[in-house]
């Protein structure tokens, strides 16, 4: 147990040991000015002046303080003296172990004269310094090295003061003084205030008020001003601390660029008026050297010179009415100064540009501001920016643009206000040309003010599924970051995020007789919810497949079938010829009847209106009554229009043959003969 103790005691005096070895140094500039008034004398001490009481320490024979010194703590220390003032400013850099607040001092000692508070700080004293700091917390004392101090050596020329500025629109004439100390030579240097460097002037030289002008510098701009200077004195010389800061302002010039428009022509069908649509972006600060103040805008058609008309904005966008043929404008920017030159461009007003819009526009909230996003198709003319303009709704006459490179599809709009309702549009511009805007309304408590409603099924296949949906202006109940279409099945998920330009999707490569559910979800801050959801099922197999699959297999049996029909009648006809059957006819029966006993008497038949007029045979058998065993002598009976013949063949006959003849009428009779 004791083992134990001693091996955990020994680790945490070991880590204590490790995290004092560790510990970092800390660093704090420190600076302190000392005036004759703040200086007092340490009585019997008389080599000593202080500017504590607790600084009158026990002194060696070189006349410095004895006392434990760590030079160490006291870094790149360095002092100056400002003769005006009669001040001594010393610099350095304070190492501590821990960061806490100290105070300083001042230790001024001499070795063969006695330390006066009040002539102490001349310029042609030399003195030995130590600087004393105390820890307010802890209340431990550090104490530097002795530095020796003449000064002399170390005076600094005084701070320049700026009296006078005049400026022009490309020019600053700056004038200063130093009191009544003379200078050598002096240093401006200035900036414009959007600039992060200063630029510094060359040694200029000085005296007691001096003057210069800065030239080349930008109109209506905003510029910050320092002077320095420094004059010699015994062997070193060093520069005055830098002047206050002034800040001027360079006056308007005429704007040196003219404004770059762009254009679509929106045209009605019904109607040869149509409208020109202009925009252009405001002039960069340095082009428009003031403040704009509006815009001229003429045009006039090239064929009828006299009908120009001009046209006096403040916007940066303007719609006037043209007629389908060409015209040239003119676009210039005017402040107080003038006008700056005329930007010109020819256009046809008959034609047409297949400029597409941006596509896919949203809008969402974070609370403080609106962002707006959209996506644009790539096209043979690539986009070199994007114009974006909104105004509020109750204030339509006060638009503001923002303009982002054409490779930015996500703009913040600043200045957004709450409980205003904001119209927002979108336009490419390629150039010269611009494409039609993309609109969406929005607040800053929702976002976009369009809702997704009336989510249905528009058809569905044995491997696709189209559902359709319509969006409505509404305020939604929450700020909806972005809307998905999602489709879950057995086996796969589909997702996509859908915006205002579209209204119905295929959901392709699906699986035959699978139940789908179909949800579409909004995202927010918070997390998604569900919006609407539809569950289906693919049939096995789609109606166009059934008939595709019937169709031919009726054509193929309906083919089959009239080929059977043909192919029994042609062979009928030519193989099994068809031969007339007695029975079916009355002259048949007639003959067949074996009622008919033969009695010697001849009965003829009334074949007038039986026979067509052509040539028929009808051959009879004749039967005698005597004897079944004698031979039958058939009578050949010869038809014809004009007579009828009964023809005995003596040639003996065995089965009768028959031949094919006109069906008699029930009207026909026989009559008896004999």
């Amino acid at each position: 147990m004791n083992c134990r103790r001693s091996v955990c005691i020994f680790i945490c005096v070991f880590c204590f040991c490790s995290a004092l070895g560790d510990t970092k140094h800390t660093f704090s500039i420190q600076e302190l000015t000392v005036s004759p008034k703040d200086l007092k004398g340490c009585g019997e001490k008389n080599k000593l002046c202080v500017k504590l009481d607790d600084d009158c320490l026990s002194i060696s024979s070189d006349g410095a303080p004895q006392v434990p010194r760590t030079p160490e703590n006291f870094l790149n220390t360095s002092c100056h003296y400002l003769i005006q003032e009669e001040s001594l400013t010393c610099r350095w850099i304070q190492t501590n172990h821990i960061r806490s607040q100290t105070t300083n001092s001042f230790i001024l000692s001499q070795a063969k004269y006695f330390c006066y508070p009040t002539t102490i700080l001349n310029i042609y004293s030399t003195f030995n310094l130590t600087i004393k700091t105390k820890n307010v917390i802890s209340l431990k004392e550090q104490f530097s090295d002795v530095y020796l101090v003449r000064i002399q050596e170390i005076i600094k020329a005084p701070r320049p003061l700026i009296t006078f500025v005049n400026v022009t629109d490309s020019s600053i004439n700056i004038t200063w003084t130093t009191g009544k100390e003379p200078v050598t030579k002096c240093k401006i240097r200035y900036k414009c205030i959007n600039t992060e460097s200063w630029t510094e002037t060359a040694d200029l030289p000085s005296s007691v008020e001096s003057r210069f002008v800065i030239e080349g510098l930008q109109a209506f701009s905003e510029y910050r001003l320092r002077v320095s200077c420094s004059h010699r004195l015994g062997r070193w010389s060093d520069w005055s601390d830098w002047s206050d800061e002034t800040r001027v302002k360079t006056s308007e010039s005429l704007p040196s660029a003219a404004p770059s428009p762009s254009y679509y022509v929106d045209s009605d069908e019904n109607s040869r008026i149509r409208q020109l649509v202009l925009l252009w972006k405001a002039l960069d600060v340095r082009d428009a050297r003031g403040l704009i103040r509006g815009y001229e805008v003429s045009y006039k058609p090239i064929r009828q010179p006299s009908l120009k008309k001009t046209i006096n904005t403040t916007h940066l966008k303007v719609i006037v009415p043209v007629r389908s043929e060409e015209y040239e404008v003119s676009v210039c920017a005017f402040n107080s100064v003038g006008c700056s030159a005329h930007r010109r461009i020819t256009l046809d007003a008959s034609r047409s540009h297949d400029v597409p819009a941006v596509k896919s526009l949203w809008v969402y909230s974070d609370d403080f501001s609106l962002w707006v996003s959209w996506e644009h198709e790539f096209t043979a003319a690539n986009v070199s920016e994007f114009a974006i303009e909104w105004s509020a709704m109750t204030d339509r006459e006060h638009r503001r643009w923002e303009r982002v490179p054409g490779s930015t599809f996500t703009v913040c709009l600043p200045g957004i206000e709450a409980k205003q309702t904001y119209i927002i549009s979108v336009f490419p511009v390629y150039g010269s040309l611009c494409g039609p805007p993309a609109s969406i309304s929005a607040d800053l408590q929702h976002g976009a003010l369009l809702d997704l409603v009336r989510f249905r099924l528009l058809y569905v296949s044995s491997s696709s599924v189209a559902v359709q949906w319509t969006w409505q202006e509404a305020e939604p109940s929450v700020s909806v970051l972005q809307y998905r279409l999602v489709l879950n099945g057995p086996l796969e998920t589909q997702t996509l995020t859908v915006f205002p330009n579209k209204e119905q999707h295929l959901f392709l490569q699906l699986h035959p007789n699978t139940r789908y559910s179909i949800h579409v979800q909004g995202e927010t801050t918070a997390g998604n919810f569900s919006k609407a959801s539809l569950d289906i099922s693919t049939p096995l197999l789609d109606y166009d497949e059934m008939l595709s699959f019937a169709v031919p297999v009726l054509l193929l049996l309906l083919v089959v079938g009239i080929f059977s029909i043909l192919t029994r009648t042609m062979c009928r006809e030519y193989f099994f010829p068809f031969i007339a059957n007695p029975r079916y006819s009355l002259i048949g029966r007639w003959l067949l009847d074996p009622q008919l006993q033969g009695t010697g008497s001849i009965y003829t038949l009334k074949l007038d209106h039986v026979f067509l007029p052509e040539k028929s045979i009808i051959q009879l058998e004749h039967r005698s009554s005597l004897s079944d065993q004698e031979d039958v002598i058939p009578l050949k009976i010869c038809a014809s229009a004009e007579h009828t013949a009964v023809e005995n063949t003596l040639a003996p006959s065995g089965l009768p043959e028959y031949v094919d003849s006109p069906s008699l009428p029930e009207s026909s009779g026989y009559v008896q003969t004999g």
